[in-house]
């Protein structure tokens, strides 16, 4: 009796090896197959080739603009405080937020976590960021804000609120409103179509 008690548990288990393993072949073949059909739906005609005009994409457009106001940042606090505007931006988010971690930081800044570390390294260098641990977690490192660095804040704070004011007057109220919708918008679109990305990978 123990016997075939064992040959069928036997044949139990191999049976759902082998639908497990089934199911798994079924699903990479279902990955493969969707990954060709993309691939295939976003092959374009020569017309189309011809006819692309990437100066008309939001992504263009958004990417232009936004290198724009980054080099615009980069001379103006170049040539006032000696920093990247990489560095402004680290400072500008530590006076927002208080002491926090550099992960925190990158997150809320948008910013790698290695061009945070890259930053807060030459900012401490100035003397303008202090560097500690984390008593919760000896391996993360809290960044703060040093009397030096609050100072630089101060000085560089009046051309940061000018620039606003020129991008906000040439837009008007009404417009910087839509301006902000649409921003929103995108922003969270492009979240989901990157976490589209990363899953189909």
């Amino acid at each position: 009796m123990s016997n075939i008690v064992a040959t069928q548990k036997g044949r139990t288990q191999k049976d759902g090896a082998q639908k497990d393993g089934a199911q798994k072949d079924g699903t990479q073949k279902d990955r493969a197959q969707k990954g060709r059909a993309q691939k295939a739906r976003a092959r374009a005609t020569a017309q189309a080739l011809r006819e692309h005009r990437p100066e008309a994409l939001i992504t263009f457009r958004v990417s232009v603009l936004s290198q724009l106001l980054a080099r615009l940042v980069d001379a103006s606090v170049g040539q006032e405080l000696g920093l990247s505007s990489r560095q402004w931006r680290v400072l500008v988010m530590l006076n927002r937020l208080g002491p926090s971690t550099s992960g925190t930081v990158a997150r809320m800044a948008s910013l790698d976590h290695s061009q945070v570390s890259r930053a807060s390294f030459e900012l401490a260098g100035k003397g303008l960021v202090a560097q500690g641990g984390d008593a919760a977690d000896r391996r993360r490192q809290v960044l703060s804000l040093t009397p030096a660095g609050l100072a630089v804040l101060r000085d560089g704070l009046g051309g940061s609120l000018e620039r606003e004011r020129r991008l906000r007057a040439c837009l008007g109220d009404e417009d910087h409103a839509a301006l902000g919708r649409a921003l929103a918008a995108l922003t969270e679109e492009a979240r989901i179509m990157l976490d589209e990305r990363r899953g189909a990978g």
